[in-house]
């Protein structure tokens, strides 16, 4: 059922209306954002920044258009992690580039996000938390399988039972110490 092209209309509806509902907007091939204020308890991240209730959050988003490409063949499993790599990367380095200059980013604290993906990126500033077995992180699970199923079913094919959702957190400090451009670096943080 979930490989029906009317299934498949529907979930791209779905994809839609939850992002306008929510107000994500598109930052570039790879990653849409979202703007929410924090709303749990005072926490430090990794490289002393205070997260505190009421603090402007950056909630990102996959796109996942950004992944029609992406070819069922195993033998391209490399290329497609490559790719996705590169993507993250360079989108990341864009985010770091205009944090300080476009007005949208101004008072974000921390970027924040949660994804099926296993964990990695402690050493590029994420702090990375698995999130409980709550019945919400239950729903996300299936949530995250129905559309893995729905989008990208090589991929979920070879995920199977793993997909578990993790939060993944960067803080502004180490967003721009660890993606923005060399030049731009130095400057970017002592403006903090």
């Amino acid at each position: 059922m979930i490989r029906t092209p009317l299934f498949y209309r529907f979930m791209c509806w779905y994809d839609a209306y939850w992002r306008r509902k929510h107000g994500v907007e598109k930052f570039d091939e790879l990653l849409s954002f979202s703007l929410e204020q924090y709303a749990g308890d005072r926490f430090i991240m990794d490289d002393g920044t205070a997260i505190e209730p009421g603090d402007c959050l950056v909630i990102l988003h996959f796109n996942r258009e950004c992944f029609t490409g992406s070819s069922a063949n195993p033998k391209d499993y490399i290329r497609n992690a490559l790719r996705f790599r590169k993507l993250l990367l360079s989108s990341f380095g864009q985010l770091a580039n205009v944090i300080n200059t476009d007005e949208k980013f101004v008072p974000v604290k921390a970027f924040h996000g949660i994804s099926w993906l296993p964990p990695h990126g402690e050493k590029l500033g994420f702090r990375i938390e698995r999130l409980p077995d709550s019945m919400l992180n239950q729903i996300r699970r299936l949530y995250f399988k129905v559309l893995l199923k729905t989008f990208f079913p090589h991929i979920a094919s070879a995920a199977k039972n793993s997909i578990h959702p993790h939060a993944y957190w960067l803080s502004r400090r180490d967003l721009i110490k660890n993606f923005a451009t060399e030049h731009e670096n130095e400057f970017l943080i002592k403006q903090q």
